[in-house]
């Protein structure tokens, strides 16, 4: 058994959750599996269950033996303190965190072991291939395309119904949700979670209002790096402004402990992306005359903003009291990449909340107009001769790798329709 394995079992609902008992005999309602995580820290993110009618949300980790935990060091990592639930192949140790022990579910029961020899035989082996790639060149263009187009769309609803929700859960203005498209953008991967939490502790509206200085305080000191001893006078500068901030607003300092320095380079470091964030939304265009632009110089405006340097001491350091051998500002590459996962599901959704398709179609525009993106699921798809000319075809493409070959969902997919389809008229006319 290997962790691979439950991780592609919780993360698919391939188990019998209704059947699923904590170690103690407690039935356990799973509301939510949670966010997979690749990275550092607990293995999903956000998970929601319920033991006895109470309602528990936080993380979830896994282990084939719950003594892995302790192995692996994870009882002095205050990353692991919001562990809800403890999901192991093997319960042979009870875990405690702060002295209580911690949910358990015991999954030896309901494995299905041929699956799992087909896991690590071809789910394993083929783990991030373009299955069908042999067959490409010998599909028409349109077909590949038209499907490229069609996840493009998947994509682009998917992330339009996560504004929604946020929408509906939280009564917001259309300007407060994009606030919280550009917040989670600033996150890009590794720091997404942290950054969306960031957003919820901020008040929009006043912080709009707030002069550079004041964002900039108040973003460091709700992220939770206002709070311990000053180290340098800039650091100094900023707590001062946060503890008035924090008073007069009634805000929450959050925890640094959930911030991930580790797999960014400096460029990226969440103090760098916290006070580029702080400089952008002040530099933010907030009215709706913004979106009336076309879609070039609706484009230059936003890249121009996002490209400004945040703030003359963060030319100069990655952290606190921590040097830069040179000076760096966020990349071209960067910001239209936070412009993709932000604006563009923000126009997407706009034009389903006021049913006026020049939204979505300024959104179309802007896709056109940025480049493709450049990482190893683009590169894969350019290896089997398939060329994105722009964002919109990348992130169809990006859609492909990750809803459908990622998954082997090919009879939902054209392209694989075609190539089943053909094949099969092979057999036949070989018979």
């Amino acid at each position: 058994m290997n962790e691979h394995y439950l991780h592609f079992l919780w993360k698919n609902k391939r188990l019998p959750l209704h059947r699923l008992r904590t170690i103690d005999g407690e039935k356990i309602e799973i509301l939510h599996v949670g966010f997979y995580n690749p990275d550092s820290g607990p293995d999903f993110f956000n998970g929601q269950i319920r033991i006895n009618e109470v309602k528990h949300s936080g993380n979830i980790e896994m282990h084939v033996k719950a003594s892995d935990w302790n192995q692996h060091g994870h009882q002095h990592d205050p990353a692991y303190s919001n562990v809800i639930l403890h999901v192991v192949y093997e319960h042979d140790q009870l875990i405690f965190i702060e002295g209580i022990p911690i949910p358990t579910v015991e999954l030896k029961a309901f494995i299905d072991w041929k699956h799992y020899d087909w896991f690590n035989q071809y789910y394993q082996k083929n783990r991030g291939l373009i299955i069908c790639e042999a067959f490409l060149n010998g599909l028409p263009q349109p077909v590949i395309w038209s499907q490229v187009e069609q996840a493009l769309f998947q994509r682009m609803k998917r992330k339009a119904n996560e504004l929604q929700a946020l929408f509906n859960d939280r009564k917001m203005s259309f300007r407060e949700v994009l606030f919280h498209a550009f917040s989670k953008a600033f996150g890009m991967k590794v720091n997404q979670l942290p950054f969306q939490e960031l957003a919820i502790g901020i008040p929009f509206e006043k912080f709009i209002r707030a002069s550079r200085k004041q964002k900039l305080a108040i973003a460091f000191g709700v992220g939770g790096f206002l709070e311990e001893s000053a180290s340098v006078p800039y650091h100094e500068e900023l707590k001062e402004e946060w503890f008035f901030q924090k008073y007069k607003l009634k805000l929450h300092a959050g925890s640094r402990v959930g911030w991930k320095f580790k797999g960014c380079r400096p460029g990226g470091f969440p103090t760098q992306r916290l006070a580029q964030f702080a400089a952008f939304i002040h530099e933010m265009d907030w009215t709706s005359s913004l979106w009336a632009l076309p879609a070039k110089e609706l484009l230059r405006i936003l890249q121009e903003n996002l490209l400004k340097p945040a703030d003359t001491y963060w030319n100069h350091h990655f952290d606190f009291g921590k040097e830069k051998k040179a000076p760096s500002e966020m990349s071209i590459g960067t910001a239209n990449t936070i412009i993709v996962n932000s604006v563009i599901p923000f126009l997407w959704w706009l034009t389903d909340c006021l049913n006026d398709e020049i939204y979505r179609n300024k959104a179309f525009e802007l896709l056109e107009l940025l480049p493709p993106e450049q990482n190893q699921k683009i590169a894969e798809w350019k290896q089997v001769g398939i060329n994105p000319k722009n964002a919109l075809e990348s992130q169809g493409l990006i859609e492909m790798t990750n809803e459908f070959c990622s998954r082997k969902q090919c009879l939902s997919c054209q392209i694989g329709n075609q190539i089943l389809k053909s094949e099969k008229g092979k057999s036949k006319s070989e018979k």
